[in-house]
């Protein structure tokens, strides 16, 4: 509010996305730690509701925070320190645990993610943007987006999930494959949003990505009660699709307004 900069918004979920794609391999593939929040009665979707308030919220506000302001390095090393010492004290109060995850790992990332977060936001303020910038940039900020609604979406209808048989644990066999969805179709949207498509070719993933649900349903790979549950899905996608949109409008339309003030 303070800067009146709308570029924060999608910086912040681009942010987001970044740490969901490290989440994927080493939370949900590698199982390098737990959360124990005391939510859920499902140990996996219980730790992964803390991981998605960690990873999706506080951390991308300390990074915004860092970047925006262009925080020194001493007091980004001070920070890391801090988020540090606070997951010592869940490790000591019982709701975090390591696997194979090691403190100095979360201090590593806190550090190199602000230092990354700075460029980018640096990048993000220039007058014009490279294409594949912006592309790798709106995969980044669905996978957020779709991430997010996709994992409330798997935590709130238990009638409706997938069960590739990857993992013995049904939810992490379930958030796995869902987490695949997600990424797959973060690069279409991508790139339909940034070549600017039609109604009609979103018409065709749509019906596209319906047929896809279909097949994952006839292989046994999909379950669900309800035919409704599938359709309110295709309709949050839509939705995630049309904010995607829209947030490409807010990168590419302000760097016009630099550019002409510039000029």
């Amino acid at each position: 509010m303070r800067t009146k900069n709308l570029k924060i918004l999608p910086f912040y979920i681009c942010i987001a996305g970044a740490v969901y794609i490290l989440e994927l391999v080493i939370f949900v593939l590698l199982n390098s730690y737990s959360y124990k929040p005391g939510i859920l009665r499902n140990s996996f979707y219980d730790s992964a509701i803390g991981a998605i308030v960690s990873n999706g919220f506080i951390v991308p506000s300390t990074c915004t925070l860092i970047a925006v302001y262009r925080i020194r390095f001493r007091w980004i090393l001070l920070i890391a320190a801090g988020f540090m010492a606070i997951e010592q004290s869940f490790i000591y109060l019982g709701v975090f645990e390591h696997h194979w995850w090691k403190l100095i790992y979360t201090g590593i990332g806190l550090i190199l993610l602000p230092s990354m977060g700075k460029w980018l936001w640096q990048k993000l303020c220039q007058p014009d943007h490279p294409y594949l910038l912006r592309l790798v940039m709106l995969y980044i900020i669905n996978v957020s987006l779709q991430g997010t609604i996709m994992s409330g979406y798997l935590l709130i209808f238990y009638q409706l999930g997938f069960r590739p048989g990857w993992f013995e644990d049904p939810a992490r066999d379930n958030l796995a494959f869902a987490t695949l969805i997600v990424h797959a179709d973060s690069l279409l949207f991508a790139c339909l949003v940034s070549l600017r498509g039609g109604w009609i070719w979103k018409a065709i993933l749509f019906v596209t990505m319906g047929c896809v649900y279909w097949w994952l349903n006839h292989r046994d790979i999909l379950y669900t009660s309800g035919i409704w549950l599938v359709l309110l899905l295709l309709l949050l996608q839509i939705v995630i699709l049309q904010l995607l949109a829209g947030i490409h409008r807010i990168i590419a339309e302000k760097s016009a307004v630099l550019s002409r003030r510039e000029s």
